[in-house]
């Protein structure tokens, strides 16, 4: 006579009910004897035809040190230290923020007491951005000047805002002091301010001697974090082969991004690409769309070709409102 071999369990533990019978009802069994057992213990009961395979696993109990640990804010607070942003240094942060609107700027002194003291230069700066802006426009009743301006966007960029060493950039270039003006826009571009890059690199550009390597090395640093401008200035440097070697398919990649960035010279650009089948595939359908957005936004070529484009489809009614407002820059 066979015998049969009974589960051994800890102390303590007895076995209630073990479904050797029936193998229809061992799901209802196991799970009625199951009920009985301690809540803090998970049993798993195999039956697999005349052999029975019990198995008892102790769930780990939470102590009281556990759940203090839990909720114990001072025994964590060396595990979060290095995300304490307020340990921050300051230059770190004031160059983190450099490129920041005054909104930013405002938000992100919120923060903590430290950002707040931290982030004080800046906002200063962002009043004398403000003056010089109205200075150099004559906005906010007060007549231009472009000295005070200039003094005003000077301190602001003192301050460490890119903002203002742009704009004084600017100023300086447009008087002929374009040594001082390429050096702000530097400033600027090294802290990472897409414009400083972008107007850097179109310096190096129209400067005497150019310097084509290093304006392509700005411009598409611009480029990759989103100006449009940069990206138009890009391909045509990819288009003329200004600085690398000409690559039409990479430019055209570059003048649809743009474009697609609301560049209405890329857009032109783009048109013509998809028209004549240069870096794009050819695509007339794509042509118009492009070229109807250029003379939308008042580009004159493309006013011109969008009018004689209709024209050529004997579409009279939208053609002359194009010509008409192209012809119109010849009187």
């Amino acid at each position: 006579m066979k015998q049969r071999a009974w589960a051994f369990l800890a102390d303590g533990e007895q076995i209630t009910a073990l479904s050797l019978g029936n193998n229809n009802n061992n799901d209802r069994k196991s799970r009625r004897s199951n009920e009985k057992y301690k809540p803090q213990e998970r049993r798993h009961l195999e039956v697999c035809g005349s052999r029975c395979n019990f198995t008892v696993t102790s769930a780990p109990r939470r102590t009281e040190s556990t759940r203090r640990s839990r909720f114990d804010t001072n025994a964590s607070s060396s595990q979060i230290a290095h995300h304490d942003f307020s340990l921050l240094p300051f230059d770190v942060l004031a160059k983190v923020a450099a490129s920041f609107t005054l909104s930013n700027l405002q938000s992100a002194s919120l923060v903590c007491r430290s950002w707040r003291d931290a982030l004080r230069p800046l906002r200063e700066a962002m009043l004398f951005l403000r003056w010089g802006k109205r200075f150099k426009h004559g906005h906010g009743g007060v007549r231009p000047n472009l000295d005070k301006a200039l003094d005003s966007f000077l301190k602001g960029a003192a301050r460490g805002s890119t903002l203002a060493m742009v704009d004084a950039g600017l100023i300086y270039w447009e008087i002929g002091k374009k040594g001082e003006g390429i050096a702000l826009y530097k400033k600027a571009a090294e802290l990472g301010d897409p414009a400083g890059q972008c107007n850097l690199g179109i310096s190096y550009l129209q400067a005497e001697p150019s310097n084509p390597k290093e304006a392509m090395k700005w411009l598409y640093q611009a480029s990759v974090a989103g100006h449009v401008r940069a990206q138009y200035q890009l391909a045509l440097c990819l288009h003329q082969g200004r600085g690398v070697e000409s690559n039409l398919a990479e430019a055209a990649k570059w003048y649809l991004r743009a474009a697609e960035g609301g560049y209405v010279r890329a857009m032109y650009n783009t048109s013509l690409c998809y028209s004549f089948g240069e870096g794009l595939v050819h695509n007339h359908q794509q042509a118009r769309k492009w070229m109807k957005r250029a003379a939308d936004r008042g580009h004159s070529k493309a006013q011109f070709e969008h009018g004689l484009s209709l024209f050529s489809v004997c579409n009279a009614n939208t053609t002359f409102p194009f010509l008409e407002r192209n012809l119109t820059r010849f009187h």
